[in-house]
């Protein structure tokens, strides 16, 4: 398809299509250039243009400088490579937005994960402290039962201990006791003193009563004693 270049306000614009300059509202006397010609003619000059200006009344006619044909456009294809060649440039300016956007992304991320690292850290030295402290106070309360079993132990000991004396003290009282009514009947029975058979013999019964009781009271004793 034909491409042509105008002259308008100016400056030089193009390549178009013929569709394309009818969308523009060219004139008749629009300069148009386009490959192939010698130099550049007014629109209603050019055959394929013929048709936009069917319908339009001529302008009044006036001298036009003729203007040269450009020498920068003389090769199309070149331009129209140089516009393809722009589109990279707005993918490459895409693509960096996007490799800023990720960056951006995964700097947020890794703030973020190193942000709740921090926090689960903090929590975990918590954790830790509360754990150390419990333990102390258990080691503290276990010491505390433990001085306490200890004390009654001691208490306990010591009772049992003051009760084994007791229990020695009153068997030796016992015994002490035993031996003196032992004493006692045999000077009962070796003295007839001022009394008659049958008071003598209620005395001897008397007394051996108080020494069966004093055995008694001895074995009792010293079967406590063993216990101990």
């Amino acid at each position: 398809m034909k491409k042509f270049y105008i002259h308008k306000d100016d400056q030089q614009q193009g390549p178009f299509s013929a569709d394309e300059l009818k969308d523009l509202k060219i004139t008749r006397d629009t300069m148009v250039w386009f490959e192939g010609a010698d130099n550049w003619k007014k629109a209603i000059e050019v055959d394929d243009l013929k048709e936009i200006f069917k319908s339009i009344p001529p302008p009044i006619q006036t001298n036009t400088p003729i203007i040269p044909p450009p020498l920068v456009d003389k090769k199309p294809k070149e331009e129209s490579k140089r516009t393809v060649d722009l589109k990279p440039a707005k993918n490459n300016t895409t693509l960096i937005v996007v490799v800023i956007a990720l960056l951006l992304v995964s700097g947020l991320g890794t703030f973020f994960y190193i942000n709740q690292q921090a926090k689960q850290t903090e929590i975990q030295r918590q954790l830790e402290e509360q754990n150390a402290k419990i333990q102390e106070q258990e080691k503290i309360e276990a010491a505390r039962l433990a001085e306490e079993e200890r004390q009654k132990k001691a208490a306990k000991a010591a009772q049992r201990q003051a009760e084994l004396e007791s229990l020695k003290y009153n068997h030796d009282q016992a015994v002490t006791n035993l031996r003196a009514a032992k004493i006692r009947l045999n000077e009962i029975q070796q003295f007839q003193l001022l009394r008659t058979a049958s008071e003598k013999q209620k005395q001897v019964q008397r007394q051996l009563e108080t020494i069966r009781s004093w055995e008694n009271e001895v074995d009792r004793l010293k079967k406590e004693i063993d216990k101990y």
